[in-house]
């Protein structure tokens, strides 16, 4: 897994801050994917797409 950084807008802080987030591990969830037979494909598409996780502001620890 690795880290990202982006510049985000936190509603808790009322300020753009610097936000952190982890990408997925990708190989993880194609061993996952081919274990539960193609079940786990859901959530492997809903954490790339930052529905899952997402990023997180570094300054108050909330989802921006």
């Amino acid at each position: 897994m690795g880290e990202k950084q982006a510049s985000r807008y936190c509603a808790h802080c009322g300020k753009n801050v610097l936000a952190t987030g982890t990408t997925p591990n990708h190989l993880l969830h194609l061993i996952l994917s081919l274990v539960t037979g193609g079940l786990w494909i859901v959530i492997w598409i809903l954490v790339s797409i930052g529905k899952i996780g997402g990023y997180r502001c570094t300054q108050c620890g909330k989802r921006v």
